[in-house]
């Protein structure tokens, strides 16, 4: 049984001395030696050997979790199209991965500091029981659940932040979502919403009159700071968007829900309103997390689960898309997520039953600034599976 890796190697470099495996044999990825595991020297946890540099001046192998800093560098080598560098945190060289070295003939594999001695003594990988990204609660949750949710996670989520958003805004889907909005200079705008407030600022800043809506005090708090400091003219508002008592019908131009609604657990009540404080032929657009690949239970499919490389993920694993509730979805160092999983066509239904006529819809992948901007691995891996998706619609006259 030959190596997961070197099978992969060896079409693109014939004279390549492939190697039987030795680990992990009863997996999708058996590896040899070369290829498995081996110990960081700051942190002392084994990894994939694509995940560690090796620093030279040290002598010791570092993982990419405990560089000083990582990327990514274009070139193609072997069967790939990119390599990662990682910043040593002896030396401050870049170096990089251990692939790349051993492409290069660098890798340092026998004698004094020689990796052999870093090699992870694991046989395979531990894969159950399986830690679920995702998973459903029989709980009937409340709005002061939500509420306490999204206060617990207010600051972690504000610090990913810039004025263009989290990197999913700004390289996918705030550039379509923009664009069906259209022209909003001079005109009132409602963000049922609005978190920590950076789209009023930006719609604001576009000459837009805006307001925000905000379940969470401490989003608010955020949101209020930012607007003490710039006087963009933002009247924000703590409230349900389910309950929007504070805000006169017919008042608004446009509004505009950016990945809300799938937090929302009156959903329905929630487009209902919206519709009410919009003017005749006014226009909401609707961003949410895509029921079918960023939300519930289903997950990349990885014979590799612990390499780095986006490309090692085969397929999206999708289940039980019919299933309505709420679920709890870890991302990053967030405390769970609460959302509320529901197929898209229950978001078609509840925009016309509410008054709604739906004009417009978009699964957004990467911009053009994402294919500018993005690492190598980022575009082709965007350009899979959509992980959201856009409503247009307009209130019937």
């Amino acid at each position: 049984m030959n190596c997961y890796y070197c099978d992969r190697i060896k079409p693109a470099a014939p004279d390549y001395a492939a190697a039987e495996a030795a680990y992990d044999l009863a997996s999708e990825a058996p590896r040899c030696a070369r290829h498995w595991r081996f110990l960081c020297g700051r942190c002392g946890k084994p990894r994939h050997f694509m995940s560690l540099g090796y620093c030279a001046h040290a002598k010791q192998l570092f993982c990419a979790e405990c560089a000083s800093a990582s990327k990514e560098e274009r070139g193609p080598f072997w069967c790939w199209e990119y390599c990662f560098l990682y910043q040593s945190p002896w030396s401050g060289e870049w170096c990089p991965s251990l692939d790349r070295i051993e492409f290069e003939g660098r890798l340092p594999w026998a004698g004094p500091g020689g990796l052999t001695s870093f090699l992870s003594t694991e046989q395979r990988l531990t894969r159950y029981p399986q830690k679920p990204g995702q998973w459903r609660s029989d709980r009937d949750f409340s709005d002061a659940d939500v509420q306490a949710n999204w206060d617990a996670n207010a600051v972690r989520w504000d610090a990913v932040y810039d004025d263009d958003g989290d990197r999913n805004r700004r390289y996918q889907s705030d550039e379509p979502m923009l664009a069906l909005l259209g022209e909003v200079r001079g005109l009132k705008v409602l963000d049922a919403g609005s978190g920590n407030g950076y789209l009023c600022r930006k719609l604001a800043k576009a000459g837009a009159r805006m307001t925000g809506v905000e379940l969470s005090p401490e989003f608010l708090r955020l949101a209020r700071e930012r607007e003490t400091r710039e006087q963009l003219c933002i009247a924000y508002h703590q409230g349900s968007l389910s309950e929007l008592n504070m805000l006169a019908s017919a008042t608004f131009d446009k509004a505009v829900a950016n990945y809300v609604l799938m937090d929302v657990r009156d959903y329905e009540a929630a487009i209902r309103e919206i519709h009410r404080v919009l003017r005749p032929g006014g226009l909401f657009v609707a961003v949410i997390s895509h029921p079918s690949f960023a939300c519930g239970p289903g997950g990349w499919v990885r014979p590799a689960p612990d390499s780095p490389r986006s490309e090692d993920r085969f397929a999206f694993r999708v289940d039980l898309y019919f299933h309505r509730g709420p679920y709890l979805c870890q991302w990053g160092n967030f405390d769970p997520v609460l959302s509320f999983h529901r197929p898209l066509r229950d978001y078609w239904q509840a925009f016309s039953q509410a008054g709604f006529a739906v004009t417009g819809f978009d699964e957004p992948s990467v911009t053009e600034r994402g294919r500018r901007e993005l690492p190598p691995s980022r575009v082709p891996h965007a350009l899979r599976v959509p992980f959201s998706c856009i409503f247009e619609a307009v209130k019937i006259p």
